[in-house]
């Protein structure tokens, strides 16, 4: 373990990165079959996304980070639902069903109360109101509270309620997000088990049955239904846990194994990158795939650089 300044840098950089190339990645194979193994990972366009660009996932992750660089998210959200607007006033070109359907259904002021409340409406009235398009984004709520993992809670209940009120989708986000934080000052895994047993008794019992599922599968493509927020976890823990390695090279195999299982790739890649780029770091991303990257708002890979920086706490002061 290290505090060092460009130590932490590196792998909370990581964090945004690893979420936002392993996006870029699985785009070009979204809803399509698990990749077989011969077959290289690599960009790709598809009908929506140019070779390179990524997706919603990271688009909306960087609206979070944008807002935390400009407010304090423990005291206020409407930061969040501004960037939020911003990016889908942009027409992009793919929204996830569920968060389309809130925005849409938020008039003004378009500000995190109207979206709460669209949010809890849609959970009220909807059987399936448990998406991953919350978990998703998760990568950038851990870097302002490094030394705060009480307030990470909060901040990834309340962010995904805006979009993602279903219980299962909040603990998913807090138990994924106290993991990035773990895994940027720890540089292990063990954050996940240990944000699962700060939950309630009867929740650590649901979370733990879930994770142990996904230890018992042989392959994370066996999860592949996973537009849903628990399929969508257990594929990415069991991508990057069936490639774990003592070396970097872990964050490649583990984004590479994350695309390959089909279906909602770009959203389980997400997931994946952004814990393996927390533990691996910036440093461990190969340039080719850093160079061609870019998406919503004009954003290269140096662009999140310097955003990760902005946000990060820098606890090494």
């Amino acid at each position: 373990m290290s505090f060092q300044k460009e130590q932490i840098q590196d792998r909370a950089r990581g964090a945004l990165l690893g979420c936002a190339v392993g996006d870029a990645l699985g785009a070009g194979y979204e809803f399509k079959p698990p990749l077989a193994d011969h077959i290289p990972v690599e960009y790709i366009a598809s009908g929506m996304f140019a070779a390179g660009e990524y997706t919603d996932d990271t688009a909306q992750a960087i609206a979070i980070a944008l807002a935390i660089s400009k407010s304090d998210l423990t005291e206020n959200l409407d930061e969040v639902a501004i960037e939020f607007f911003s990016w889908f006033d942009s027409e992009p070109a793919d929204v996830g069903i569920q968060t389309r359907r809130i925005f849409n259904a938020t008039k003004e002021p378009r500000n995190a109360k109207k979206l709460l409340a669209a949010s809890q409406e849609y959970v009220d009235t909807h059987l399936k109101a448990a998406g991953n398009g919350s978990l998703m984004r998760t990568a950038p709520i851990a870097l302002p509270y490094l030394s705060k993992p009480e307030l990470i809670e909060q901040v990834a209940s309340d962010v995904s309620a805006l979009t993602h009120a279903d219980l299962t989708c909040r603990e998913a986000c807090i138990i994924w997000s106290k993991a990035i934080r773990h895994a940027i000052l720890f540089e292990n895994f063990d954050g996940i088990q240990l944000a699962v047993n700060d939950l309630p008794s009867f929740r650590q019992v649901f979370w733990n049955e879930i994770f142990d599922e996904a230890e018992a599968a042989e392959t994370a493509s066996q999860f592949e239904n996973n537009g849903w927020v628990i399929h969508a976890i257990q594929a990415a823990y069991k991508a990057i846990m069936l490639t774990a390695t003592e070396t970097p090279e872990h964050l490649v195999l583990g984004i590479e194994a994350a695309v390959r299982v089909g279906n909602d790739t770009d959203t389980v890649a997400a997931i994946a990158g952004s814990l393996l780029g927390a533990r691996w770091g910036y440093s461990a991303i190969p340039e080719a795939w850093l160079d061609p990257l870019h998406g919503w708002p004009g954003y290269e890979a140096n662009h999140l650089v310097a955003l990760a920086d902005e946000i990060t706490e820098p606890i090494w002061q």
